[in-house]
């Protein structure tokens, strides 16, 4: 081979070269291009759902709230029909202790005496003849029952 030959396959292989290199810088420079106008729309979506997102967080933040002062409003509603049910409750121990006061003849005959059988005394926690104890129905003259004193017992044997 002669020297121009070698001349002209150096020049064959520096501009196949400088041909690849702008083809492979073209080809970045598009696929950038591409990619910011990628970003850009993705950015403009972003900022044209921003308020139904908010709105829906917002509308979520009051469902919440309204959630929270619906249960508040159940527990309300529900301690105040307990408390009614325990008001209840009471008036109706109260009234057994009445009738039980009313039925029962030392009752009578200690309150003829001045016997305040109805009054706390220091040292205990009520009437005397009030049995009732937590979480059950006590009996007046029930032997053994809370409140009851020795000689309020009915022994029968």
């Amino acid at each position: 081979m002669s020297t121009n030959d070698w001349i002209l396959l150096v020049i064959a292989v520096v501009v196949a070269l400088v041909v690849v290199a702008v083809l492979v810088w073209t080809l970045r420079n598009r696929r950038a291009e591409r990619r910011r106008a990628e970003a850009e729309r993705l950015r403009r979506s972003v900022e044209e759902n921003r308020p139904g997102v908010e709105q829906r967080a917002a509308s979520a933040e009051r469902t919440e709230a309204e959630a929270k002062a619906a249960e508040a409003e159940r527990l309300r509603a529900r301690s105040e029909d307990e408390r009614r049910t325990a008001e209840a409750a009471r008036a109706e121990l109260d009234e057994r202790r009445r009738r039980a006061e009313e039925l029962d003849p030392r009752a009578a005959e200690g309150a003829d005496r001045g016997d305040h059988r109805g009054e706390s005394t220091p040292g205990t926690a009520g009437s005397p003849t009030s049995n009732s104890v937590p979480g059950g129905e006590g009996r007046i003259g029930e032997v053994g029952g809370a409140g009851a004193h020795r000689n309020d017992q009915d022994f029968r044997r």
